[in-house]
C-alpha cells in the first residue's frame, strides 16, 4: 500500500514545539495551553489514554524528576490532521547522568491545538548521551521537517 506523505503545516509543527519548549522550561500551564480541552494522551508502555488533567499531572512529575528535559533530533512528516514525529528525548537525572530515549509520536491537531498525542516509547531502558552530541544513536542527524521526497 502506498502512503502519500503530507508536509505538516507550520502551525501543526509549531504547537508541539511550543509544548516541548514549555516542558523544558518546567511550565505546565503553557504546555496545557497547547492542547484542546478534550485532548487525550496515549502511551505505548501502559496502553492508557490520559485526559488533559492527568497529562498535566504526569508532566509535573516528569519536570520534578529531571532537571533537564530536551527534545532534539526531530524528524516530522505530515499526515491528515496532524503529523508523525520521531525525536530523541534527553533528560538529566538527579545523579547528574544524562540519558535519552528515542520516541515516536502521532499527533492529531484541531484548530492549531493538540487534540490527541500517541507516544511510542520503550521505557525499559535508555540510551547513552555522549557529550554535546544530541542525536539519536545509530541515526544520522535529522532535519526538523522532512519533505514528501525525503
Amino acid at each position: 500500500m502506498a502512503i502519500d506523505a503530507v508536509v505538516p503545516s507550520v502551525e501543526a509543527g509549531a504547537v508541539i514545539d511550543k509544548l516541548f519548549e514549555a516542558l523544558a522550561r518546567g511550565d505546565v500551564a503553557s504546555a496545557r495551553a497547547c492542547c484542546t480541552p478534550e485532548a487525550r494522551f496515549w502511551h505505548s508502555f501502559d496502553g492508557v489514554a490520559l485526559d488533559l488533567d492527568q497529562a498535566c499531572a504526569g508532566w509535573a512529575g516528569f519536570i520534578a524528576s529531571f532537571s533537564e528535559r530536551t527534545v532534539v533530533d526531530v524528524r516530522r512528516v505530515g499526515i491528515p490532521n496532524g503529523f508523525l514525529q520521531q525525536h530523541y528525548l534527553v533528560v538529566r537525572r538527579p545523579d547528574g547522568a544524562r540519558k535519552g530515549w528515542p520516541i515516536c509520536i502521532v499527533v492529531r491537531t484541531r484548530e492549531g491545538l493538540i487534540a490527541r498525542l500517541e507516544e511510542y516509547i520503550d521505557r525499559s531502558g535508555t540510551l547513552p548521551v555522549s557529550g554535546g552530541d544530541l542525536t539519536t544513536p545509530g541515526l544520522p542527524p535529522a532535519n526538523r521537517v522532512e519533505s514528501p521526497s525525503s
